[in-house]
């Protein structure tokens, strides 16, 4: 099985899609109408399935330049977050997602970090999304090896097919204040 969600390549948020090989057993969640071979009952959301193919057709189409874009706003924004001193990259420096970017800023916490960016209309995240809100160090970054207290200082930046080469140098200027001012707030 294979599920995703539109809102990652632009489709309306609340839509996904759920691959099911051919004689995977299923069993059914909810009792009700015929729908999806007796397996789901309710209506779809038809509006929004439209949304979702049209998504996958554009994206399909624009595959190959956005993430060749992407990918190097992603390096660039990598090299200079890099600069800052006490700064690792987590993850493959190369084999990774060309529109995420994840690193352990020493000396700071990352939610700390999150709001001194927030405050300059940065967003970014200690972790994935699935996890915001708790303040435990990403389960991750632990199987990976790396030290709670050192997770705890976990900035995760994202990129999309919309961001911009001066995005990318903003985030730059204020993230190296941010860390600079943290650093000295810190004992």
């Amino acid at each position: 099985m294979l599920s995703f969600t539109g809102h990652k390549f632009y489709a309306p948020k609340g839509i996904g899609g759920l691959y099911v090989r051919e004689g995977t057993p299923l069993v059914a969640q909810q009792d009700g109408g015929s729908q999806e071979e007796k397996l789901r009952a309710g209506t779809e959301n038809v509006a929004f399935a439209v949304g979702l193919a049209k998504a996958i057709e554009l994206s399909a189409e624009s595959r190959a330049s956005s993430v060749d874009k992407v990918r190097k706003l992603r390096d660039r924004l990598i090299k200079g977050v890099l600069e800052i001193p006490g700064v690792k990259l987590t993850g493959h420096p190369k084999e990774r997602a060309p529109h995420l970017a994840s690193f352990l800023i020493e000396r700071v916490e990352g939610e700390a970090i999150l709001l001194l960016l927030d405050e300059k209309g940065i967003a970014a995240s200690s972790g994935s999304a699935c996890t915001s809100g708790n303040l435990k160090p990403s389960h991750v970054l632990l199987a990976m090896g790396i030290l709670p207290e050192k997770a705890h200082g976990s900035l995760r930046l994202s990129l999309s097919k919309e961001t911009t080469k001066q995005e990318i140098d903003y985030v730059l200027a204020n993230l190296s204040a941010v860390v600079a001012k943290l650093r000295k707030m810190a004992p």
